[in-house]
């Protein structure tokens, strides 16, 4: 599969040299470019903020320095909130579209980058291939497809470019190093890895102490910032993480290889990494595989040792913050994991001249994962972003309708919307809508979107307007008008009654006027449902029992939608209902 020539790299880190680039290289590098930002322009079009968004969209107004600086969870995030900002400004909040142009920007960025320090470890193909696994590594769903991963990818992008910076061993590569590694310690925590590499490779060269200013400005920004506002965040830190540290490294490990071969699930939850089943003999075939590879290289380059703190730095800070959700092969730690894997095994391979069976073996390999990890991404997109996307929009759609009437810390928690990615308050959110533009969906919207969205909308518009029924006492009702039906709804008037009889056990849908309606059924109802916009699911139970001859009356506040509330008992009698005025 190889040639016998090694790589002939020094202990000192010297960058192997890369002949020129070639034009079919090149053009493969653009198409594959392409083909990613194509993908997840296209689909990305069609969501919309998730999570996290929501702090940095409705939760840090203005430019004070809590908004910029203040920690979200326990990291930095100076440089992804004046991201944000800027494109609140500049395009508002109405799409996600912007936000997900420049996230996937810095992705693709980070991806070139990847190839290049590739380029010059195994060559132009093997990076290429190495590379397009990364471009569409649909095993990190949660990073390709959600906006909010820019920190992830800026501080990643940054962060190779500092290495690269490094290998020039130039006064001017240094000065660049040093910016690039300060850029990566202010989009996220993950600069701290990068920190960690750089330390090492500052420190195992012999001009250490005149070139330690590298790492210190950037470590002395972290620490300030720490210490103004960083001293606040969430930790998970616990003697039991640090316990179980070593198994998450090594699961994470096995579970960035399974990634990168197209192995893993879209549905990447687990606890302890107790799904990762057999493909942990990845991850002990690859531990043995870098000792053996160590053992020929003699101990290996300077260049490979930074490049293994690179990854255990990562996968050790998140083990000491591990917790639910953040599993070792959680989909938002595979793009990370994914390229310090590559980068330590192009090290270990540098120098090595692949034949042209070996390299079209790895293109085979490349491309089955790939098509593996397409196929994985657009799962993760449709079964799961894309419907959570429709919830959001429609939920946040109800508040709107809802918003004269809505209190303003009414929260759209999990029970009420139908998703927990979505958790904010009305007050807020419709403070930040009026200045920036609305990311929800119309009531004509929502009534043409899914039946899953339409049923949220009803949920979060019944809990909005706090529809409830009350008792309105026993007398008789004025003249009502019995109304024959075929099956359809019957429309109740706004001033005046109607008169149904029950067909298969229940009365048939009641049209409310906007003011609500006062009902009486003549014998007793074992359930008072209510819908809006939603068809074809369980609708919302009003009351769960209605004695026979009870007024109940059922007051609709006023809101901005036209579309009129129905309501349906269960009895076997007739049902009188007559409407409110509104208001009333």
């Amino acid at each position: 599969m190889a040639t016998g020539r090694e790589g002939t790299e020094s202990g000192r880190g010297t960058p192997a040299p890369a002949s020129r680039l070639s034009t079919s290289a090149l053009l493969v590098l653009i198409w594959l470019v392409a083909g990613s930002a194509a993908l997840l322009l296209f689909w990305g079009s069609k969501l919309t903020f998730l999570l996290d968004d929501w702090e940095f969209l409705v939760y840090r107004p203005g430019f004070t320095a809590h908004a910029v600086f203040d920690p979200h969870g326990e990291n930095i995030v100076v440089a992804p909130v004046l991201i944000y900002k800027a494109l609140l400004a500049t395009f508002g909040m109405s799409s996600a579209f912007p936000y997900r142009v420049v996230a996937t920007l810095l992705f693709l960025a980070s991806a070139v980058l990847l190839f290049v320090l590739l380029r010059r470890r195994v060559g132009q193909w093997p990076a290429l291939a190495a590379t397009a696994v990364v471009l569409f590594l649909g095993a990190a769903w949660e990073d390709l497809l959600w906006p909010f991963q820019v920190n992830y990818f800026g501080a990643m992008a940054a962060g190779l470019g500092m290495l690269l910076a490094l290998e020039r061993r130039s006064r001017r590569g240094d000065g660049v190093a040093c910016l690039l590694l300060s850029l990566s310690v202010v989009f996220s925590s993950l600069g701290l890895t990068f920190i960690v590499g750089a330390a090492v490779e500052v420190l195992t060269r012999s001009d250490r102490w005149r070139r330690l200013w590298i790492v210190a400005i950037p470590v002395a920004i972290y620490l300030a910032w720490y210490l103004g506002w960083g001293h606040t965040a969430e930790s998970a830190l616990s003697l039991s993480n640090v316990g179980k540290t070593p198994a998450f490294v090594f699961n994470s490990l096995t579970a960035s290889l399974a990634s990168l071969l197209g192995l893993a699930s879209p549905w990447l939850g687990l606890e302890d990494g107790s799904d990762l089943g057999w493909l942990r003999l990845l991850g002990g075939l690859a531990l043995l595989a870098f000792a053996w590879r160590v053992y020929v290289l003699r101990g290996g380059s300077r260049w490979l040792w930074i490049l293994v703190a690179l990854a255990l730095s990562f996968w050790v800070l998140a083990g000491l913050n591990q917790m639910e959700g953040r599993e070792p092969n959680a989909s938002r730690y595979q793009y990370v994991g994914a390229v310090f894997v590559l980068l330590v095994a192009a090290e270990l391979l540098r120098g090595v001249e692949l034949r042209r069976g070996a390299t079209i073996l790895v293109g085979a390999v490349a491309a089955c994962a790939v098509a593996s990890n397409i196929q994985a991404l657009h799962s993760a997109y449709d079964h799961f972003y894309h419907p959570i996307s429709q919830l959001e929009k429609a939920d946040l759609g109800a508040v709107e309708i809802a918003r004269d009437t809505v209190e303003p810390g009414f929260v759209l928690e999990t029970d009420i919307a139908d998703t927990g990615f979505v958790h904010i308050e009305a007050g807020p959110y419709l403070l930040a809508r009026d200045e920036y533009g609305s990311p929800a969906y119309t009531p004509a919207e929502i009534a043409a979107s899914s039946v899953y969205a339409r049923f949220a909308a009803d949920k979060v518009l019944f809990a909005a307007l706090r529809i409830e029924a009350a008792a309105g006492g026993a007398k008789g009702f004025p003249g009502s008008t019995p109304v024959a039906t075929d099956g359809g709804p019957v429309t109740v008037p706004a001033t005046g009654c109607v008169s149904v009889a029950a067909a298969g056990g229940a009365s048939p849908w009641l049209r409310l006027p906007p003011g609500g309606v006062v009902f009486r059924a003549d014998g007793p109802a074992s359930a008072v449902q209510m819908r809006r916009f939603s068809t074809g699911r369980v609708p919302i139970t009003l009351t769960e029992e209605v004695p026979a001859g009870l007024v109940v009356r059922v007051p609709i506040p006023v809101d901005r939608s036209r579309t009129p509330w129905k309501l349906a008992l269960r009895t076997a009698g007739t049902t009188v209902a007559c409407g409110l005025e509104a208001g009333a």
